[in-house]
């Protein structure tokens, strides 16, 4: 957990940094007044948000904690081959591959078979509304 201090850190510098803001555009709006139009900002406001936006970085990398490393056999060194693409919540074992590899014992008895419904009695409902 990041320390009270670090986020009172990014606090001040994102402060800060809204500050530097709302002073740029007040510049803007004295230099369109006074028709002023090719000036520059003024230096203190550049290092105002220089220093502001260095502040916050900074605090935001101690906020963040412990950074993984870049390289991915680091963190893959200990698994196999097999199972860096392993998945099992796409394993799907009800596919048409059962009907195209069965045996002639599993066969139906009828053609339309598969057609019906499982159960009788939907059959008979469906008939009565014929």
């Amino acid at each position: 957990m990041a320390s009270s201090f670090w986020k009172g850190v990014v606090g001040i510098g994102l402060f800060a940094l809204a500050h530097a803001a709302f002073s740029a555009a007040q510049h803007r709006s004295y230099m369109r007044l006074t028709e002023k139009e090719n000036e520059t900002l003024p230096i203190d406001i550049v290092l105002q948000t220089l220093l502001s936006f260095v502040i916050t970085c900074y605090g935001i990398v101690h906020i963040s904690g412990e950074f993984k490393d870049m390289d991915a056999s680091s963190e893959l060194k200990n698994k196999t081959f097999d199972t860096l693409r392993n998945h099992p919540s796409f394993y799907l074992f009800n596919h048409r591959g059962r009907v195209l590899f069965r045996t002639p014992e599993q066969e139906p008895s009828t053609p339309n078979a598969q057609a019906l419904p499982s159960n009788p009695l939907r059959l008979r409902k469906l008939e009565n509304f014929h």
